[in-house]
């Protein structure tokens, strides 16, 4: 019996306007209902991963940052894993080396030289799913995170680097040159410390070793006493695989890479089509 679902954002639980659409969301509070926990589990920072779901009206637990954070319904922050200062400054050299672009998760704040590029980010993430990007949509959505103050532009990170060695949650890397972010990715896990995953063909999402999804999945659960065969997980990057080999019920995207797909325990439709709402109503009619 499924006892709690945890839900990628991007490609998955979001449609390709970035919004929960009706149908994923009336869907969800048929779950919740039911007595089935219901919690979102991404790469995206907290306050970026909050406002679509909250504006819909759904209460959510979070894990963010790919693991690094995560937070109860209540917004209370229950762990807080962060990147080992020792291996900051390796990693900034193998991307700067490798001429990647990349950004920088401190607390609530994401750091970036461009902010264009994150617009850029969230168009190249609906290209990897053969899908047109909204760009105008994803430009308002950037600029008003910037309005509010959670996204900074800046000139160089070597103040933040120096200041906050010890607060970064995360660092995203981006390009479109694959043989240099396979060599980066090569040089990087070498770095015991790492957790090196991505959400996209183009990009690279670097943690503490201990900041992934299925390692804050399963503490998640435990706390509150929840056996993983009782998960079900729906996801479509391979910053999901952590999570899809370790629950009992694991799903993927219809538009997922054949090794999520092979991976998992099965498939539902695109984001396009509603397959979060697909999957979740699958349980609930097993379970009635």
């Amino acid at each position: 019996m499924i006892r709690l679902i945890a839900l990628d954002m991007d490609g998955t639980l979001l449609g390709p306007d970035h919004q929960v659409s009706k149908k994923n969301r009336d869907t969800i509070l048929a779950a919740q209902a039911s007595g089935i926990q219901v919690m979102v589990a991404t790469g995206r920072g907290y306050q970026e991963a909050f406002d679509p779901v909250k504006s819909v009206g759904l209460d959510l637990a979070y894990i963010c940052l790919n693991g690094a954070e995560v937070r109860e319904t209540n917004k209370q922050v229950i762990s807080s894993t962060y990147i080992n200062e020792q291996d900051i400054e390796q990693t900034a050299s193998v991307l700067d080396t490798k001429e990647i672009d990349y950004q920088l998760f401190i607390g609530d704040r994401l750091y970036t030289k461009s902010v264009e590029q994150q617009v850029e980010i969230f168009a190249q993430l609906a290209r990897d799913l053969n899908q047109v990007p909204p760009i105008d949509i994803i430009r308002a959505e950037v600029m008003r995170r910037v309005e509010e103050g959670y996204i900074h532009e800046v000139a160089s990170y070597e103040e933040l680097l120096q200041t906050k060695a010890k607060s970064i949650y995360k660092i995203f890397g981006t390009s479109m040159n694959r043989n240099s972010l396979d060599l980066a990715r090569g040089s990087l896990q070498d770095l015991s410390g790492l957790a090196v995953s991505s959400s996209g063909a183009g990009n690279l999402e670097i943690t503490n070793i201990n900041a992934q999804k299925g390692i804050a999945l399963d503490a998640y659960t435990k706390q509150h006493g929840i056996s993983m065969e009782n998960v079900m997980v729906v996801g479509d990057s391979f910053n999901d695989l952590s999570m899809m080999e370790r629950a009992g019920r694991s799903v993927a995207m219809g538009d997922a890479p054949e090794r999520i797909k092979e991976t998992c325990t099965h498939i539902t439709k695109t984001n396009a089509d509603d397959g979060v709402s697909l999957a979740i109503e699958a349980v609930l009619k097993h379970q009635r």
